[in-house]
């Protein structure tokens, strides 16, 4: 049951057992065995409510460097590497070539939750059907779909063998759509990332025949995803960068009657009832900008982030940091719209000086981000008892959550600082006790109960 409804499934388990039951003699009350319970999966992590998952193409294979581009080069995903997904994270994306068709169905047998995504290009088509991130299937013919220049010319492709596809033509689409069935069912995926939508390509430049503005990329987008979205078949996750920008037009709320004030007019409600999610590549702060977002625009991407999560829909949130105040800040944020069943999932992505940008697109990376900052990742801070909420202090304002052993406190603010005073001390990230604390603006705390301390 990739992910399907329970209830459908107990409902013909319930259908079954009562055929059963039609064709035994009665049973006296007294004797009668007691009813069966549905168990929910225990989580792994089950008291930390930061959830992992996300992209991950480097540094897979056995001996690989940190930084090894396993998904360019075909280094498979090791089996010291697969437990430790399985061990660790909800949710992982992972090229074709770097997997067999044994790689995810071994991980859902170590975690029945776990939610296995395979990696692909939606604008990239490769002659060479095991090339990172290709659907396959390249015949001659499909030329007539590729992405034209003003001259009418084909865009040329930096990869070898690559051909820059129409962001638009409903029959490249079509094409994505069946070769990812195709492949989900062969390794056992539930879906797929589609990286390079029209949007956020800028790999391609502007001289393009069809695409003069960010409409027409808008409209080719929502084109392709209408072709290539087959609910129920699998799961389909575009890259959203440039998601939060506006459409020029008005848009519906999604889910119908529930409007989050400031996706409304932006391609995130224009998109979302033809994906299941969404790779928020470039999350509050993104590895190619230097600096947080706005707070306007923290407010957007937190919509996004909590819509998702009430929609049972997959949110990769890929946030950069440079050091453990702007890490912070992101987990705070992401705690405050975290949901316990969700696919609301966050990649880690450090900016370290020597390091890629992308750097957090490495499993080894990751796996040493975890190990060095496990006070931010494995807070202990059970379930959340609230939605996020703004208190007032003074003359200003500060978001808040409480959890079960803990609160989080964001300031997301561009200019002024929030001094809280708490009711009693409570354990910060560092190890400290704080009773009273500054927040300086796109600062986050979270703040645990000091009986758990011993984690």
């Amino acid at each position: 049951m990739p992910f399907g409804k329970l209830s459908g499934v107990v409902a013909l388990a319930c259908l079954a057992g009562c055929t059963r039951l039609q064709n035994k003699p009665p049973v006296k009350p007294e004797l009668a065995s007691p009813v069966g319970e549905i168990k929910a999966t225990e989580r792994i992590r089950p008291d930390c409510p930061v959830r992992i998952g996300g992209v991950f193409l480097n540094g897979l294979g056995d001996n690989s460097d940190m930084f090894e581009d396993s998904a360019t080069n075909g280094v498979k995903l090791s089996a010291a590497n697969r437990d430790w997904l399985g061990a660790h994270c909800d949710l992982a994306v992972l090229s074709p070539n770097t997997i067999t068709a044994e790689t995810f169905p071994a991980l859902r047998r170590q975690q029945h939750l776990f939610t296995p995504l395979l990696y692909l290009y939606g604008s990239s088509l490769y002659e060479q059907p095991d090339h990172k991130g290709s659907v396959g299937g390249w015949k001659p013919e499909m030329s007539a779909w590729t992405l034209r220049d003003h001259a009418g010319v084909e865009i040329k492709h930096p990869d070898p063998g690559g051909h820059w596809m129409d962001f638009g033509n409903t029959l490249w689409a079509a094409h994505w759509r069946k070769q990812t069935e195709t492949m989900c069912r062969q390794f056992g995926a539930f879906g797929a990332v589609a990286a390079e939508m029209a949007l956020g390509n800028t790999f391609v430049g502007n001289d393009l025949e069809k695409y003069k503005t960010r409409e027409d990329r808008g409209v080719a987008t929502e084109a392709w995803l209408k072709t290539a979205f087959d609910p129920g078949k699998y799961l389909l996750i575009p890259s959203a960068i440039e998601f939060d920008e506006f459409t020029g037009h008005p848009t519906p709320p999604y889910p119908p009657g529930i409007a989050e004030p400031e996706l409304t007019g932006r391609y995130w409600d224009q998109l979302h009832p033809v994906t299941d999610g969404s790779w928020a590549e470039g999350w509050l702060h993104p590895y190619w900008m230097e600096d947080t977002m706005s707070d306007k625009l923290w407010e957007v991407e937190m919509e996004a982030a909590d819509r998702a999560a009430r929609t049972d829909k997959v949110f990769i949130i890929a946030a950069a940091y440079h050091d453990d105040d702007e890490l912070e800040y992101a987990l705070a944020s992401y705690l405050l719209v975290a949901k316990r069943q969700s696919r609301v999932v966050f990649q880690p992505m450090p900016l370290r000086p020597g390091e890629a940008q992308t750097a957090g697109l490495s499993l080894a990376v990751l796996k040493r981000e975890l190990a060095e900052k496990a006070a931010y990742f494995d807070a202990p801070l059970g379930v959340a008892l609230q939605e996020r909420h703004s208190i007032n202090i003074s003359d200003s304002s500060v978001w808040h959550r409480q959890y079960q052993f803990g609160d989080v406190y964001v300031n997301s603010d561009d200019r002024r600082s929030v001094t809280i005073n708490l009711g009693g001390k409570m354990l910060g990230s560092n190890g400290e006790l704080w009773q009273s604390f500054v927040l300086p603006p796109h600062h986050g705390a979270i703040l645990r109960s000091p009986s758990t301390n011993k984690k």
